[in-house]
């Protein structure tokens, strides 16, 4: 069987190497015995995106971001229908913030974006960073990740992760991200599905992978491991 992956943007949207989300699931559905055809799409490029089982977009500078959305906005039918489809899709990093009805950056200027869901996003000159322990209702296992951001995000009636440690979509704390049927967005970089593999096999069982499980990679599972218990020794340093 053959999954095709579509990665938007990955010549302007990759500021933390965020192909590398691309690039282990296609490894990972590949050792699943799947067929993987990965396409791009880059910035001024036009083709037709419909038909793919997966589309990631990942993080950006505020200028590209923006850059970005002007030309996202032409497929705002075609991937609203396949978010309406069920068809798997992750944004991580400040592409997350384009699946709502706007984008207002730190000068007050307002842009339109993809109108997925109602909520709205506001850039300042305050600028978030550090690490984050998030919480799913899809797995036992915590999710590790790094935000960097300047936006507060308010609005999302169906975030995707609950925040231990870090800051959520709004305040310190609180609900993370977005998730509207298989379409999932998130503030998280790092790139996500390499620092936690619970998560690579959360979207592959997304994509109709049976049992993801039976395929592990010692390496990442050892790095993830390093990463929680010292995360998780910071936070309890922190109360």
């Amino acid at each position: 069987m053959e999954k095709k992956l579509l990665h938007l943007y990955d010549d302007v949207m990759n500021l933390y190497g965020e192909y590398a989300n691309v690039a282990v699931l296609a490894r990972y559905l590949r050792d699943l015995g799947f067929q993987v055809q990965v396409e791009t799409l880059s910035l001024y490029e036009t083709k037709d995106i419909s038909g793919y089982d997966f589309y990631y977009m990942g993080s950006g500078t505020e200028r590209k971001q923006k850059l970005a959305l002007t030309q996202l906005m032409q497929y705002r039918e075609a991937l609203a229908a396949a978010c309406d489809e069920g068809k798997t899709m992750l944004f991580t990093g400040n592409s997350f913030e384009l699946l709502g009805r706007t984008v207002t950056d730190a000068a007050g200027n307002s842009y339109e974006a993809l109108g997925l869901a109602d909520f709205t996003t506001v850039e300042s000159k305050r600028r978030i960073t550090g690490d984050c322990i998030m919480s799913f209702d899809g797995f036992p296992e915590p999710l590790v990740g790094f935000i960097n951001k300047c936006s507060r995000t308010c609005g999302v009636k169906t975030p995707l992760f609950q925040t231990q440690m870090g800051f959520g979509n709004e305040v310190e704390g609180g609900a993370e991200g977005f998730r509207k049927n298989n379409c999932l967005g998130t503030h998280l970089t790092g790139p996500m599905l390499v620092k936690n593999p619970a998560m690579l096999r959360y979207v592959a069982g997304l994509l109709g992978a049976e049992h993801p499980e039976r395929v592990r990679y010692n390496f990442m599972e050892k790095g993830y491991e390093t990463t929680v218990s010292e995360l998780t020794k910071r936070m309890e340093a922190m109360k």
